[in-house]
């Protein structure tokens, strides 16, 4: 419904302006008022014309039709294949459809992240610990997307967030980004010890174990 009032609204002030525009041309060709009525009303009947075919054609009643139609579509096809943006399509549509979800949310928080949007994410991720003040996942998440911002820095607020996954998963990198405050802060004792209880749950092939076995004895990684 609102979406019918706008359209008829901009239709309105697009054929008053152009009603205005048009007398104001007939008067300075030296055309007199009262000759100027037949230009105004045909002014008027191909606005009201045109304002007839598109609520005919057009249907503003139903202004997401034709992007319904394309999430339908998405939603047939496998989801690996899916762009960034489609994948926050469709995830803005199960957030709608499920509003105290959380994982909505999350995934769009890991879809925006991996785009290097990470205020946007961190956005996401806020949504949803508000729906589920205990998912690790996002609390991880929205840490990262605070190191993010902050240019690498981890802040107090970040650490805690840190902290706090790494209490809840059996997760590596909760605990690389505390080794990486500690040793922002000086702290090289501790980082070595976060690094130890990173490397400690790092799968064999993880790409990070040589780093975080060198930090953890206290050597720096050759470059």
């Amino acid at each position: 419904m609102l979406n019918s009032l706008v359209v008829l609204l901009i239709a309105a002030v697009l054929t008053a302006g152009a009603a205005f525009w048009v007398l104001r041309a007939y008067r300075r060709a030296g055309g007199g008022a009262g000759n100027a009525v037949p230009a105004l009303a045909a002014c008027f009947v191909v606005g009201v014309i045109g304002l007839g075919v598109y609520l005919v054609i057009g249907r503003p009643e139903m202004p997401d039709a034709p992007y319904a139609a394309r999430l339908e579509a998405l939603k047939q096809r496998d989801p690996t294949s899916y762009t960034h943006e489609e994948a926050l399509a469709i995830l803005d549509e199960a957030a709608h459809e499920h509003p105290n979800d959380p994982l909505p949310f999350l995934y769009s928080g890991q879809v925006l992240l991996d785009q290097d949007r990470p205020a946007e994410a961190a956005r996401a991720y806020d949504a949803a610990l508000r729906r589920d003040p205990e998912l690790a996942e996002a609390m991880l998440g929205l840490g990262r997307a605070m190191v993010r911002m902050d240019g690498g820095q981890v802040s107090p607020e970040a650490l805690a967030l840190f902290q706090r996954a790494g209490e809840r998963l059996n997760d590596p990198t909760p605990w690389v980004y505390q080794a990486m405050a500690a040793m922002q802060a000086g702290q090289d004792r501790e980082a070595g010890r976060f690094w130890g209880e990173a490397l400690q749950r790092m799968s064999p092939d993880d790409p990070r174990r040589q780093m975080a076995g060198q930090f953890a004895s206290g050597q720096r990684p050759q470059r």
